[in-house]
């Protein structure tokens, strides 16, 4: 996304890239709960597998037929040129830590996207217990309303970053052409609103055994609200670190994979003591405490904390 794309069509590389990636953790417990109404779960993996295996194939039968050519181009320039400079492997593994160290920018908006992605996995691996346990509906039931989470991951890849893109254009216009990467804070801001709103709506909806309609829309928006504020973040990361942004993402991802890991730990515990209404409520303020302040300190002061170690 940052070699190939510009910062006023960030919106639309993210539009491609995201749009099998984001459906992929929502449908596939619709495509498990399908294929276990059929076979065994032993033939679920066994199925899974070979459907892994086939779409790899493809994607590097894709790969090979698409980018050969330019790969042969590039290589043939590359033999013509001098390479005055190597950098070693030891620095290329060494970079993430040093963002982490010494760019502090890397911090606000890690705490952003861990945000985003911690609760998102904490309530992709609840959901299908909330329709089990409390609704007692089938497994295959259960795994239909994860067509809510696709639906919320749809609209933010493929509308949501097309106004990324649009409010990125009409802020760089107003400032003489200039873009600046918190020009993609007022995206990130409805976003880090829209989570809590959709928790506290989807939690207390299934607290009263409302109609599985309802708790859906609820889901919706909170899933919307996630994936905005993750594209977001993202857009912000390659518009500031541009040649090393794959330094810069693993530098942030390593907070958040770890939380990602213990959000769905403590969940069930959470959940079971509390209730989906105030434990999704708890979680909509951690959201909103943690959130805005990022969002307004960015705002103000991120093109100060870039500068700094760059």
């Amino acid at each position: 996304m940052a070699d190939m794309y510009g910062a006023s069509d960030r919106g639309k590389s993210l539009a491609i890239v995201t749009l099998l990636p984001y459906l992929g953790p929502a449908l596939g417990p619709i495509i498990g709960g399908l294929i276990t109404q059929l076979v065994s779960w032993r033939w679920v993996f066994w199925t899974m597998s070979i459907l892994d295996s086939a779409i790899l194939l493809l994607g590097l039968f894709i790969i090979r037929e698409t980018y050969a050519p330019v790969l042969l181009r590039w290589e043939a320039q590359k033999a013509g040129m001098e390479i005055k400079r190597k950098s070693s492997l030891k620095t290329e593994l060494m970079r993430p830590i040093h963002i982490m160290l010494h760019r502090p920018i890397i911090w606000p908006i890690s705490l952003l996207g861990t945000l985003a992605f911690g609760v998102y996995c904490l309530v992709l691996s609840t959901y299908a217990t909330l329709w089990i346990e409390i609704y007692h509906e089938t497994e295959l039931m259960g795994s239909l309303h994860y067509i809510a989470i696709a639906l919320g991951t749809t609209i933010a890849g493929q509308i949501g970053s097309r106004i990324l893109d649009i409010i990125y254009r009409r802020m760089s216009t107003k400032n003489n052409g200039e873009g600046r990467p918190e020009y993609r804070i007022p995206y990130i801001l409805p976003g880090v609103l829209l989570m809590p709103i959709g928790l506290v709506w989807y939690g207390w909806s299934a607290e009263h055994k409302l109609a599985w309609i309802i708790v859906d829309i609820g889901t919706v928006i909170f899933t919307l609200g996630s994936f905005v504020a993750a594209q977001g973040v993202v857009a912000y990361q390659l518009d500031e670190f541009a040649e090393f942004s794959a330094s810069a993402n693993a530098a942030s991802r390593v907070v958040s994979y770890v939380l990602a890991f213990a959000f769905p730990v403590f969940a069930p515990g959470m959940y079971g003591g509390m209730g989906y209404g105030w434990g999704n409520g708890l979680l909509g303020l951690v959201l909103m405490v943690l959130g805005l302040p990022v969002c307004w300190v960015l705002w103000r002061w991120g093109e100060r904390l870039r500068v700094v170690g760059r």
